[in-house]
């Protein structure tokens, strides 16, 4: 299994998500294909640090796989327009 970290940043810097809440809408945006384990998510100073196991055979695979998944995420669910990925 490999880690890779990513930050995630609201607009305007107001979080109205809760990490759990957050870590639940990347899990739905995450497919058996992305090979995902783990997701943790915790909010530092208007941006939300993610920390994503993965199944992957190399660490720029698991990082593309988990900024995919950030992406689609923030494409595709409303409480999380205007959200970037840093």
């Amino acid at each position: 299994m490999l880690l890779t970290r990513i930050a995630l940043r609201p607009p305007h810097d107001d979080c109205d998500l809760s990490a759990g809440e957050l870590t639940d809408l990347l899990w739905l945006n995450a497919t058996a294909a992305d090979g995902i384990r783990h997701i943790h998510a915790r909010a530092i100073a208007g941006r939300v640090a993610v920390a994503v196991f993965t199944v992957a055979s190399e660490q720029e695979i698991s990082d593309y796989i988990v900024q995919r998944v950030c992406e689609r995420a923030i494409r595709s669910v409303p409480a999380l327009r205007g959200w970037t990925v840093i």
